[in-house]
């Protein structure tokens, strides 16, 4: 199937360009053709569209195989529906990542690693489904001369305006509220994800830590999508009167 993505060969060519005896690759496209995602077309074998669909999808699934590789129990005791179904499909975009796991003499160290990464950011987007300490003091500094935007749950709003008695919000600070289980950095060109165990607890332990262009625009996007249904701070504060 790979071998006839990029156009048609003939079953000599497949021959000698695969690591299969000659009989085993005859018998590979006489089953590939009787399935209908491979045909004959003169001398040559082809995809058929419907085997173009089945080689997206063997392409997709080594994708998801190497995402899980990378850290298999993370992956195993970490729940992906936390995120919309949309970025579940594309988590393979964060295939260029590593996971970070605070040890026993250092806990605050996942915490650390995201405010210095802020504190060093143009520009910030922060989902925030618990109350991080120290976050709203590094996001004045960062906010103090630029841009960035805060997404809360209800839950932390109530914990702040509790125990954090008046809150002072940078002027370039934009905060809304919504209902997330997810953890969410994003600045310059790092992605930080943190997603709840499959209890739905937040864990503080590990950070997944995606880098690159593809991983930016899955943090990006994925922040966009749940800001753009989120409630203003002080719709918030009004109605549900903090």
């Amino acid at each position: 199937m790979d071998a006839l993505t990029d156009g048609p060969k003939t079953t000599r060519t497949l021959c000698t360009t695969l690591d299969a005896s000659e009989s085993g690759v005859y018998a590979a496209t006489g089953g590939l053709r009787e399935n209908g995602v491979v045909e004959a077309t003169d001398d040559r074998l082809r995809l058929t569209g419907l085997g173009h669909v089945v080689a997206d999808f063997l392409e997709r699934r080594r994708s998801v195989e190497a995402l899980v590789e990378t850290d298999r129990d993370y992956w195993r005791t970490h729940d992906v529906r936390a995120l919309p179904s949309t970025f579940r499909a594309r988590l393979t975009e964060l295939a260029d990542h590593d996971v970070f796991r605070v040890s026993d003499t250092d806990p605050a160290g996942a915490v650390r690693l995201i405010h210095d990464n802020l504190q060093a950011a143009d520009s910030v987007a922060v989902v925030s489904p618990v109350h991080f300490p120290g976050l709203g003091e590094t996001l004045r500094d960062v906010c103090a001369d630029r841009p960035g935007r805060l997404l809360v749950t209800p839950d932390v709003v109530e914990e702040i305006h509790r125990y954090g008695g008046d809150v002072v919000v940078p002027e370039r600070l934009t905060i809304r509220v919504a209902d997330a289980s997810f953890a969410l950095a994003v600045a310059n060109e790092t992605t930080f994800l943190s997603l709840p165990r499959l209890d739905g607890s937040y864990d503080p332990s590990s950070e997944l830590v995606a880098d690159g262009d593809d991983a930016v625009r899955f943090g990006t996007d994925l922040f966009e999508a749940v800001w753009r249904d989120a409630t203003p701070i002080d719709d918030v504060t009004t109605t549900r009167s903090i």
